[in-house]
């Protein structure tokens, strides 16, 4: 390696925000937690109050994934200066990664679980997989970003004040009234960008270190009221409810500030920092290719047979193992590390 390839290897490093790597990696493990909590979730009647218990156990404490990746884009993105041709580059880029997985995973389901798809027009606006829904939303908020740095740069105070105000008020009014719940769930996404670039300024300017314990109790209580709706709402209409899952209900929107700003304010560089690093780079790429490997699971698998203390945690783990072995052999190849 050339002295002047070192130094700027080195320089990155130096910029680097250790916490956002840790806090991708458990994010990712997370988002599949979600996905094999919801195989259990959704199999109420079929398998035991304990186990349903637990799959909503796992399913919300794992809910500030979503939340967390947004806040790490927002606090990314809103902090460098605009340069257009790496703006319509990152856009082609997306659009290209959305269009790629839709067809990989069409092709995916047609051979192995023999699913046929005949409305590829709703391609464009809808995700093929309901887990890409995620690049669709990431692709709208770089688009919107020119627009939200205008907003951050020449808003004043107050009316900053004043749209978060608005925001946490149309969060909680999500609650009770199903059409705010709708039309809310983008605005609540453009809230978590912006909220990612904020809450990371605050944490570097103040010592919160000695927060962590009311941190801890309050995420402990978001997340109890969380599970006791979502179970007594699910025992009253003898299915499945999910709806405090929601990204946008404060039960959840809470505690993913909560825990993002414990992890800027604790994380310090240590021993596992290239590991996580590691896991942190893949991170993407496991979050695109993990969907296969929980059809491998669910189809060799009986997943309400084994309960869910167990399973969970082993399938979580596997799918995570899986995936991240073969991004880090895809990454290998040029136009796949692309």
């Amino acid at each position: 390696m050339s002295l002047k390839r070192c130094f700027l290897n080195m320089k990155n490093q130096s910029k680097r925000e250790y916490a956002f790597d840790i806090l991708r990696a458990i994010s990712m493990i997370m988002v599949i937690t979600i996905h094999v909590s919801n195989v259990y979730s959704r199999s109420f009647g079929m398998i035991g109050n304990g186990s349903f218990i637990l799959s909503l156990f796992f399913n919300t404490i794992s809910r500030i994934s979503v939340p967390i990746f947004l806040m790490i884009s927002g606090a990314l993105l809103l902090d460098r200066d605009f340069n257009f041709k790496k703006y319509r580059k990152r856009l082609i880029k997306y659009f290209f990664i959305i269009v790629l997985w839709d067809i990989i995973y069409l092709v995916w389901e047609y051979f192995y679980l023999g699913i046929t798809y005949d409305k590829l027009y709703k391609l464009l606006l809808e995700p093929y997989r309901a887990h890409l829904w995620f690049l669709y939303t990431i692709l709208l908020l770089y688009a919107i970003q020119p627009l939200l740095r205008i907003i951050m740069n020449k808003a004043s105070i107050t009316i900053k004040i004043i749209l978060f105000i608005i925001w946490i008020l149309l969060s909680t009014l999500s609650i009770v009234n199903y059409y705010i719940s709708v039309y809310f769930t983008v605005f609540s996404y453009i809230g978590f960008f912006i909220m990612g670039k904020y809450l990371y300024d605050f944490a570097k300017k103040k010592t919160l270190k000695k927060y962590n314990i009311p941190f801890i109790l309050i995420m402990i209580l978001c997340f109890s009221i969380s599970i006791l709706l979502n179970y007594s709402m699910s025992m009253k209409r003898n299915m499945f409810y999910n709806f405090y899952f929601a990204y946008r209900v404060p039960f959840i929107m809470i505690p993913s500030f909560v825990f993002y700003l414990m992890i800027i304010s604790n994380y310090k560089k240590d021993s596992l920092n290239r590991f996580i690093m590691k896991l942190s780079d893949l991170s993407f790429g496991v979050y695109l290719i993990h969907g296969i490997f929980l059809d491998i699971t669910i189809k060799m698998f009986v997943y309400q047979r084994i309960n869910a203390l167990i399973g969970i945690p082993i399938f979580t783990i596997f799918i995570f193992i899986c995936s991240t072995i073969s991004v880090w052999i895809l990454k290998k190849l040029k136009i796949m590390n692309y």
